[in-house]
């Protein structure tokens, strides 16, 4: 319920529409064998669902924007599928952070099945009260997700906004006579009146992820902003890599595109 609170005040810091989903497993496919248990257990299952959708009405009925809630009751395989169907309809997907899911497996398929959309998603700290953003991060690596996530951080960003160019572990290929990597992309935000600095951090082997979320804690952005996936999906399962360690974790509030 607290990222319900979140997603409201989001949605009324821009005037926006909010439409919460409220995703509930259908377990009673795994009575299937037997018709009365299968039947007892959609009944359950459904009962369950109502009241998920009951309490979360509840908690916006008196939200100062116009709120739509709805479900989902799906076999937990098909859900991500059924969310990413939803998103395409948003301009932002809100997703509470990993400490708040019952489900982590189903939350990062989530996840990552959305991210594929093309829809931003903002994944959202315990902690995190929603404010305008006069100070951002962006996660930079001159990759194409990297150029989504710019054209993004433009439409997020208040006019005037402070922007952190983040570049982890690119400046020690850097040779002289080469621009400074992060330097164009710091003229082109700045070209939109945005007020910026390029950062080249080194993440001392915590790994991407950890030390931009850290940069993001320590200098008080109000999110970090990054681009997801520059890999196939198949790739960063088995190297690993910041998408999947951003879903796994989150210190601050991290916008993903892809």
């Amino acid at each position: 319920m607290p990222a319900v609170d979140q997603a409201v005040a989001f949605a009324a810091l821009h005037d926006a529409c909010l439409t919460i989903i409220v995703a509930s497993e259908n377990v009673s496919l795994a009575a299937a064998a037997e018709p009365y248990g299968y039947a007892l257990a959609l009944s359950v299952a459904e009962e369950l669902g109502a009241q998920h959708l009951a309490a979360v009405r509840t908690r916006v009925k008196d939200s100062p924007v116009d709120v739509d809630v709805h479900g989902l009751l799906d076999d937990p395989a098909v859900l991500p599928r059924a969310a990413r169907g939803e998103s395409r309809y948003a301009d932002i997907v809100l997703i509470p952070g990993a400490e708040r899911w019952r489900d982590d497996a189903l939350r990062r398929h989530i996840s990552e099945t959305v991210l594929f959309t093309g829809t931003p998603i903002l994944i959202m700290p315990a902690d995190w009260t929603p404010r305008a953003f006069t100070h951002l991060a962006l996660g930079w690596n001159a990759s194409l997700e990297s150029f989504r996530a710019t054209r993004t951080l433009l439409t997020l960003a208040e006019p005037g906004a402070s922007t952190d160019v983040l570049v982890v572990d690119q400046i020690e290929n850097y040779q002289a006579g080469q621009a400074v990597p992060g330097s164009y992309i710091a003229r082109h935000l700045a070209r939109h009146g945005l007020r910026v600095e390029v950062h080249a951090i080194p993440s001392c082997k915590r790994g991407a992820a950890y030390t931009m979320q850290s940069f993001v804690a320590q200098h008080g952005a109000d999110a970090l902003v990054v681009g997801g996936y520059g890999r196939s999906r198949a790739l960063e399962f088995i190297l690993g890599g910041v998408t999947r360690e951003l879903i796994g974790y989150q210190q601050v509030p991290v916008v993903l595109v892809h």
